[in-house]
């Protein structure tokens, strides 16, 4: 099945997955940091599940997660997988930046470095055509006429 190029619309889909995506990594990072247990070992293992399966914040990412699961198939039914990957590395993108602003965490020149490389690939990425192999009767002398 021959798939459609990137167009604006599935872009814009491709974008909601990964904010949906980033919502979801914030929830459960929220979730597991008010269980207050850092340090996850053999011996608070079920306390550490029991309190992250009570929190609201990593159902809600779940709940979350499995709606965004149909908008990736909605996604993959319109653009060849090679294409809608790297298109939505955006993540790579707003997780620093959910990770500066609500977690006070500090990120690394060398890493904005490595993100900017992201949006360029998904720059070059975008604006890439499929290639499409013709099939073995074009590649036959003649053209496969026969």
């Amino acid at each position: 099945m021959k798939k459609s190029p990137l167009t604006f619309k599935v872009f814009l889909l491709i974008i909601a997955n990964d904010v949906c995506d980033a919502i979801v990594q914030a929830l459960w990072k929220k979730g597991t940091l008010d269980a207050g247990i850092s340090d996850v070992s053999f011996r608070n293992v079920a306390e550490f599940i029991s309190l992250n399966a009570s929190s609201v914040y990593i159902w809600l990412g779940i709940v979350i997660y499995v709606l965004n699961f149909f908008i990736w198939v909605l996604i993959l039914s319109r653009v060849e997988l090679s294409v809608a990957m790297p298109a939505g590395s955006t993540t790579y993108i707003m997780i620093p930046l959910i990770a500066i602003f609500f977690f006070k965490e500090q990120v690394s020149l060398l890493r904005w470095i490595g993100i900017a490389f992201i949006i360029l690939g998904i720059f070059v990425v975008s604006r890439s055509r499929p290639h499409h192999d013709p099939g073995p009767a074009a590649r036959e002398p003649g053209g496969g006429a026969g």
